[in-house]
């Protein structure tokens, strides 16, 4: 991994990677913190941050008034030739970069699919507090393959809606629901603790 590099790069092309090697060949619109793994100058892994979808979810971690401190790991992929830990590696430097380009952000909230086998391995590996998990859902197909989110821009999509534009029903199994906090010090770290609604005393 001493010759890998972790660059920001742009949507454009962090949207790409992702619609090739994701398995739900799609992601959210609008800006994002975007980073890509590189070996050399052959881009290997992608990280996309994102707004949730949810203002509740925004909300959760420590209420209205401090939902614009609270964003999304939203996609995360490498490529299966980087070796063993490459994954943790990365994110442990992504969030780094975060802080460092987005200082008002203090915590990220990420999910893992279980309908994707997913329980969180990772973000267990990298410190991430669990925060416990969504309900089933039922997502939509749409005409090019690609998973889409049953909400939408911030409009929840109706079964008619979807209909209309041509896509299929999904039915997904729970996902694991995981927090990081971005701290610069301890009495800061102590600090969000205490301001989170979810109970991390106990981890």
């Amino acid at each position: 991994m001493n010759d890998y590099q972790v660059k920001r790069i742009d949507c454009k092309t962090a949207k790409d990677y992702i619609r090739k090697n994701h398995y739900s060949h799609g992601c959210h619109n609008g800006p994002s913190p975007c980073y890509g793994l590189f070996d050399n100058d052959n881009l290997i892994g992608c990280l996309m941050f994102s707004t949730p979808c949810s203002e509740n979810v925004r909300a959760s971690v420590f209420g209205k008034e401090y939902k614009d401190s609270v964003i999304e790991l939203h996609r995360l992929h490498i490529l299966d030739v980087t070796p063993k830990n490459t994954e943790s590696w990365f994110i442990a430097r992504c969030l780094k970069k975060l802080k460092e380009d987005k200082p008002q952000i203090k915590a990220v909230i990420s999910f893992s699919d279980s309908t994707e086998g997913h329980d969180g391995t990772i973000y267990k590996a990298t410190n991430a507090y669990r925060i416990g998990r969504t309900g089933n859902a039922t997502f939509y197909i749409d005409e090019t393959g690609r998973l889409r989110h049953p909400r939408q821009c911030g409009v929840n999509i109706t079964k008619e809606q979807a209909k209309l534009m041509g896509w299929k029903p999904c039915k997904r199994t729970c996902k694991n629901r995981y927090l990081y906090l971005l701290a610069n010090s301890k009495a800061e770290k102590r600090k969000l603790i205490k301001m989170c609604k979810y109970d991390l005393s106990k981890q």
